[in-house]
């Protein structure tokens, strides 16, 4: 049965806006929307019109049917939103609900029109596919943006998990850590191993929160085929059979750095296998990170994790010198099991 469009929000009394999906043309003023509330809010992600592209184009999505904006008459966009489904986990499926809200257009309605939108959207999907096993709707927020916190849990979002954002200053002493253990090598990321790289990533997530394993495509689109992605200082562990022990992901997300204050080598991904756990795999693949992220020139290395990460990823952090600086939270709601459908 073909996917039905879930009807627009309703403009509130008395507003200029309309309701339609987002198309790639409107890239430039969603963006111009987006960077307006960043520095409202006082964040420092800045999320270009190419940026914005990509989330248009991401694997799975269809703008026209998961995408909503609200336009003024002059073309600018006073809020707008996406919803996308990850793909499917063991335990659960979640849906990615990302939205903003002019700072100019705030508290007229908009942002409650679209997150419910949002949710309804979400709830559609998980009936059309039949999924045997609950979904999870997610609102993430830095915890300082008290105006989406406000409106995800009056509509009944509540906290989920808390994630730790930590830089480290690359000028500062390295890390002494010990040699990786007997039969594994540390060396920079190399096209060839991408497969087993992503294969080796759902093998070393399954035991997060919330895990959904990464497809081809998706790891393309979103990892080793960003372009914000750098190779050059993203390191891999290899055995003697050059299997993949652990890998660390590492981005260059330079549109940001002049809103940050600094330049900043981040690190998107890090895994290790559980074979390999517990014997200096992943200080060693963040400590030549570092030295890669030295070379370039850059002020910090930056990440972020699951403040309750099972592995201890962020007592590790804290020992190589890695410094709390925010933290984010995600707000979710459950949808129970549709039922009916196959597995």
């Amino acid at each position: 049965m073909p996917d039905a469009p879930t009807p627009g929000p309703v403009a509130p009394p008395g507003s200029p806006v309309g309701w339609r999906p987002l198309v790639e043309a409107d890239a430039p003023a969603w963006s111009a929307t987006v960077i307006a509330a960043a520095e409202a809010d006082g964040l420092e992600q800045r999320y270009t019109p190419e940026d914005l592209l990509d989330e248009l184009r991401s694997p799975g999505v269809d703008p026209a049917l998961d995408s909503m904006a609200a336009f003024l008459p002059d073309g600018r966009i006073a809020a707008a939103g996406m919803v996308t489904a990850r793909s499917p986990g063991p335990q659960m499926r979640r849906y990615d609900l990302e939205g903003t809200v002019h700072p100019e257009h705030r508290r007229s309605g908009l942002g409650h029109g679209l997150l419910a939108w949002q949710e309804a959207r979400a709830r559609a999907i998980h009936a059309r596919d039949a999924t045997m096993v609950p979904g999870r709707i997610g609102v993430g927020a830095e915890e300082r943006q008290d105006d989406v916190v406000g409106l995800a849990t009056r509509a009944g979002f509540a906290p989920a998990r808390y994630y730790t954002m930590l830089r480290r200053p690359i000028g500062a002493t390295f890390p002494d850590v010990p040699p990786p253990p007997d039969g594994v090598r540390i060396e920079p990321f190399d096209h060839r191993y991408d497969e087993a790289v992503r294969a080796a990533h759902n093998d070393a997530w399954t035991d997060h929160w919330g895990y959904s394993p990464r497809t081809a495509e998706g790891w393309r689109a979103w990892v080793s085929g960003h372009r914000n992605f750098r190779a050059d200082w993203s390191r891999l562990a290899l055995t003697g059979q050059d299997d993949i022990a652990g890998y660390v992901i590492n981005f260059g997300f330079d549109q940001d750095w002049p809103a940050q204050g600094f330049t900043e080598g981040y690190t998107m991904l890090v895994g290790v296998r559980r074979p390999w756990r517990g014997r200096g795999v992943a200080a060693n693949l963040l400590a030549d990170s570092m030295s890669a992220f030295r070379d370039a020139g850059l002020e910090y290395a930056g990440l972020d994790v699951d403040s309750d990460n099972p592995t201890g990823a962020l007592h590790l952090y804290l020992r190589l010198g890695y410094v709390p600086r925010r933290r984010t939270v995600l707000l979710d709601k459950e949808i129970p099991p549709a039922g009916g459908g196959r597995r």
